[in-house]
């Protein structure tokens, strides 16, 4: 496989490797993190990897019996209330908030990157989340005993009726045409890195900036199984 024309080397070979594992949670983290070292070198998936441990580690320490409700409350009372985790508003089309370690470092992001900080320490609380694909906005499926759940990180962990979630997926996508199904559909791990570059794609289009569309459209090409 030869070297990228505009990817940055370490961030295509470190991509190309965590692909073999992109079915775990671990690997999807590895790979969102691939994508911000290439605009971010010194990003490290060692010190995202502890951080997610330490936010995990402190939830449940305020659990003695593994109650997967009072989890939830614990995570969602930490994540949002106290360490105040939200969409950014203000800068919504800054590309950092699809970076997974400036999300995790700034608190802030987009609908896709916070829902994968959410499902990446659920996961490690023990709790079964998966991403919903909705257009316009990405939200969480959370199952806690034998209740099923929406969640919506981007708006503090704001928990939705199926109806509440499909007003608010038609309201971000400018469409009145999304049915129940399609909005409950699970997203699969590489759904959710293709909509993360798609993400990028569309904002370095926007900014014209023809090197990072280069190098977004060469790890997509990865992802696809295109190899170089």
């Amino acid at each position: 496989m030869r070297e990228p024309t505009h990817c940055l080397p370490s961030a295509y070979q470190h991509f190309f490797r965590a692909l073999d594992d992109i079915e775990s949670d671990n690997g999807l983290a590895r790979i969102a993190t691939a994508i911000a070292m290439h605009h971010q070198p010194g990003a490290a998936e060692e010190e995202i990897f502890l951080e997610l441990d330490r936010i995990a580690s402190t939830i449940s320490d305020r659990v003695h019996d593994d109650n997967p409700r009072a989890l939830l409350a614990h995570l969602h009372q930490h994540l949002f209330d106290e360490l105040g985790f939200r969409g950014n508003n203000r800068d919504y089309f800054d590309p950092r908030n699809s970076f997974l370690p400036w999300v995790i470092h700034s608190h802030r992001g987009i609908p896709i990157t916070l829902s994968l900080v959410y499902k990446l320490i659920a996961g490690r609380l023990g709790l079964s989340v998966v991403g919903l694909n909705a257009p316009g906005h990405f939200l969480v499926q959370v199952q806690v005993a034998d209740e099923t759940m929406i969640v919506d990180p981007f708006h503090g962990g704001t928990k939705l009726s199926d109806n509440e979630a499909r007003s608010l997926v038609c309201q971000h996508s400018g469409r009145d045409d999304i049915s129940q199904e399609n909005l409950l559909q699970p997203a699969n791990h590489r759904q959710w890195i293709a909509r993360i570059l798609a993400n990028l794609l569309h904002v370095f289009s926007v900014q014209g900036d023809v090197d990072h569309i280069g190098a977004m459209s060469e790890l997509y090409d990865l992802l696809k199984g295109v190899h170089p």
